[in-house]
C-alpha cells in the first residue's frame, strides 16, 4: 500500500492522495516534494539508503522512529556542500536531507524514492559504540544464515547487508577474530533488546 504523509506539529497524518508527474525530456519534474532528513543508518546492495529520523516516530505508543528505505530516482544526485558524491563516498552514519514525491510503501522501515539526496553532516567515524569482541556467532545455512556479534559481553545481530571493514578496506566476517577492537553502528531501531549493526569497523 503506498501513502502521502504528511508531519504537523505533534500530529501524524496519513492519506491517500495522487502524484502529480509531468514529463519534461528525458527528466520527470514532481510536484508538491516532501522533504526528509535524518541519519544514514545503512546502505544496501541497490545503493539505497536506510534513513532514521530519531525525532519522528510511527503509532501511538512513539517507540518506532520513522525509518525508509529510499532508492534513487533516475538522475537523482547526491550533494555535499554543493559538490555532487558518488554513491561509494557516502558513509552510513551520515545526516541527510532527502527529497520524494511522498509516497511510502507502508512496511516498516517504509519504501520511497529519492529525487534529491543533500549530505549535511558527514559520518565522524566513531560509530554508536565500541569495545572489544568477545564472541562470534554464525548460524544457519545458505539464505537462513545468522551472524552475531558480541561486544564486550553484549550480543547483537548483524543484518545481512551489514558492512565489514578492517581500516578502510572490506572484510569476511571470517576476518573478525574475538579480542579486536571494533566499532559498530545500528540501524537505528529495535526488536525487543536486540539491536541491529550495520557497520563494523575493525582496528587495522
Amino acid at each position: 500500500m503506498w501513502t502521502k504523509r504528511y508531519w504537523l506539529p505533534m500530529v501524524q497524518c496519513t492519506i491517500l492522495i495522487g502524484v502529480l508527474i509531468t514529463g519534461c525530456g528525458d527528466r520527470k519534474v514532481v510536484e508538491d516534494q516532501v522533504e526528509v532528513s535524518g541519519k544514514i543508518t545503512a546502505i544496501n546492495e541497490k545503493g539505497s539508503f536506510l534513513v532514521v529520523s530519531p525525532d519522528k516516530f510511527i503509532g501511538q505508543d512513539m517507540k518506532m522512529p520513522d525509518a525508509a528505505w529510499y532508492s534513487m530516482a533516475d538522475h537523482a544526485r547526491i550533494e555535499f556542500k554543493g559538490k555532487k558524491l558518488q554513491l561509494n563516498e557516502v558513509q552510513i552514519g551520515s545526516t541527510v536531507k532527502v527529497w520524494t514525491d511522498g509516497m511510502m510503501l507502508t512496511s516498516y522501515p517504509g519504501q520511497a524514492t529519492g529525487f534529491r539526496f543533500e549530505i549535511i553532516a558527514l559520518d565522524n567515524g566513531a560509530g554508536d559504540a565500541s569495545g572489544k569482541v568477545t564472541a562470534l556467532v554464525t548460524t544457519g545455512e545458505g539464505v537462513n544464515v545468522e551472524r552475531s556479534i558480541e561486544i564486550d559481553g553484549v550480543k547483537h545481530r548483524l543484518l545481512p547487508i551489514a558492512q565489514l571493514r578492517k581500516g578502510s578496506s572490506p572484510v569476511q566476517f571470517s576476518d573478525i577474530t574475538v579480542g579486536k577492537q571494533v566499532k559498530i553502528w545500528f540501524a537505528g531501531y529495535d526488536f525487543g533488546n536486540e539491536k541491529f549493526v550495520t557497520k563494523v569497523v575493525m582496528d587495522s
